[in-house]
This record gives structure tokens, C-alpha cells and sequence, in this order.
């Protein structure tokens, strides 16, 4: 009798644990924001300094010069910076856009390359205004 309730245990936890990971697994789909293509920056006015936050291969958030671009469901958004914005978004920081508050946080080290007169460094992104906060990991990232 014990013997059967605890494999009965056993199993209900195991399928427990198999739900809660499928769950985990399809919660990028609810991902407020979406990677922005070539084109999405190419479409981006100026010249100078950019900004990024990379996951893996995607890029969330782009800024060049006086445009701060993110992409969500409804298509690209772009949002109006002004120098002093870029100057303390280059750490990362907090910007409303879209009617979400975007924040990037550098979790480590900057790594930077001299040859491009770039840089990167760890960081999360934490997407606010819209239901639950939604955060992922990847590189905050400058080049000039």
C-alpha cells in the first residue's frame, strides 16, 4: 500500500515538474518585445554612437543618436532621446517607450575592443507597464 502511494507520489510530481517546465519553456512567446531585424535598424536617422541589448542573436533594443527603438507585437516603436539620455542610458538605465519601461542592468564586466571602438558588458533587461515584469539576460553593448 505505502509502496503504491509513494509511486503514485512519484508520479504526480513527476508530472508536475514536466508541466511547470513546458510552462517555462513557452513563456518567451509572451515576450513583450520582439527582435528587431536588419531593416529595423537600418530605418534608424543618424550617424555616431549606438546602443544595444543583444540576447543571444537578437537584438531587443537598438539606439542610435536620438532614436531609441524596441519592437512589440504592434509592430517598431521608436522614442525621441536627447544627448544627455544617451549619456546615461551608455551604463544602462531606465527609458519609457511604447508604453513599457524598459531598464538594462550590467550584472558584470565590460569587455572592451579597441579596434572597434566598441564595448559589452552582461546585463538584464526588465520589461515593466503591461502585465507581469519580464526579464531576460544577454549583453548591453556600444560602438562608435
Amino acid at each position: 500500500m505505502l509502496k503504491s502511494f509513494l509511486i503514485a507520489s512519484g508520479t504526480a510530481v513527476t508530472v508536475f515538474c514536466a508541466f511547470t517546465s513546458a510552462a517555462t519553456v513557452s513563456a518567451p512567446s509572451a515576450a513583450p518585445l520582439r527582435p528587431l531585424s536588419e531593416r529595423d535598424q537600418r530605418a534608424a536617422h543618424g550617424s555616431g554612437c549606438q546602443l544595444s541589448f543583444d540576447n543571444g542573436r537578437s537584438t531587443l533594443v537598438y539606439v542610435l543618436e536620438h532614436e531609441y527603438m524596441i519592437r512589440t507585437g504592434a509592430g517598431r516603436t521608436v522614442c525621441r532621446i536627447n544627448d544627455a539620455q544617451f549619456s546615461r542610458l551608455s551604463e544602462g538605465g531606465s527609458m519609457s517607450c511604447g508604453g513599457y519601461r524598459i531598464t538594462i542592468r550590467q550584472t558584470g564586466r565590460t569587455v572592451t575592443h579597441e579596434a572597434s571602438d566598441s564595448a559589452s558588458t552582461p546585463a538584464t533587461l526588465t520589461v515593466s507597464g503591461r502585465g507581469r515584469p519580464w526579464t531576460v539576460r544577454g549583453h548591453w553593448g556600444s560602438a562608435c
